[in-house]
């Protein structure tokens, strides 16, 4: 557990801003993870899922997301200066580069949830209207065979090198997103690109999830807000995040 709080971004956002973009320049490639306590306990502390561990070994950046994570990192004296959570992260870095840059994007539909394959269209949409990108590559696949389908050659085919960056944002969900992307480490590498692990931020680009109001999130209750919208999905995050009280009692 040790490395991954060693990799935990504790600075501001300004400065998450600079380094990842300091590391891809020197690496030419980086992966950005980001994590909340609920799966930071289920699937690290609770060590119910390696893949997952290995695969938050093996990213540049971990962004902190929420007050139960800064709560539990408190206890073990790690002090973050700002929540990074992919929903405000994400747009912050897009928004502030300045180069020419390949935006590449996947996410899944699935009917149960009335989630459509159309919904990728607002997303890429979305994407052009507010970064204007120099070109975006977009991929979407049902939930049920996420990963198993993604054309990678069609993906490469699609990279212009004349752009100076090439971003790759990943919503198909943790743990499942990043551990795909650990699988295909080599791949990322190879061709110069820069991943993030978005989990859920396509849903309110597209309007299919509700930002709190920012009172809400000053307070840092918008996991509340989030349950009160949408409790079938969000339930199980909130019963984990209360797991948090054992470890500030010790």
């Amino acid at each position: 557990m040790q490395e991954i709080l060693n990799k935990i971004f504790t600075w501001t956002k300004q400065q998450a801003f600079e380094n990842i973009i300091s590391t891809y320049q020197n690496k030419w490639h980086c992966i950005v993870n980001f994590t909340y306590f609920a799966m930071f306990n289920r699937h690290i502390l609770e060590k119910t899922n390696e893949e997952y561990i290995e695969a938050m070994k093996q990213a540049n950046f971990i962004l902190p997301d929420g007050i139960a994570l800064k709560l539990f990192l408190q206890k073990h004296n790690i002090k973050i200066s700002e929540n990074l959570n992919g929903t405000d992260f994400t747009p912050y870095l897009l928004k502030n580069l300045n180069w020419k840059v390949h935006i590449g994007f996947y996410t899944v539909y699935d009917e149960k949830i009335w989630k459509k394959p159309e919904d990728a269209e607002k997303v890429e949409k979305y994407i052009q209207e507010n970064f204007n990108p120099a070109k975006i590559f977009k991929f979407v696949s049902h939930y049920s065979h996420r990963g198993e389908d993604f054309d990678f050659k069609r993906y490469q085919e699609s990279l212009d090198w004349r752009y100076d960056f090439k971003i790759f944002l990943v919503g198909l969900w943790t743990p499942f997103q990043e551990i795909w992307i650990n699988k295909n480490l080599d791949f990322f590498k190879k061709n110069w690109i820069l991943v993030m692990n978005v989990g859920g931020l396509f849903d309110f680009w597209v309007g299919f999830e509700k930002r709190a109001p920012k009172l809400i999130r000053k307070l840092n209750w918008e996991w509340a807000w989030r349950l009160l919208q949408n409790p079938k999905k969000n339930w199980q995050k909130v019963k984990d995040s209360v797991k948090l009280l054992k470890y500030l009692i010790k």
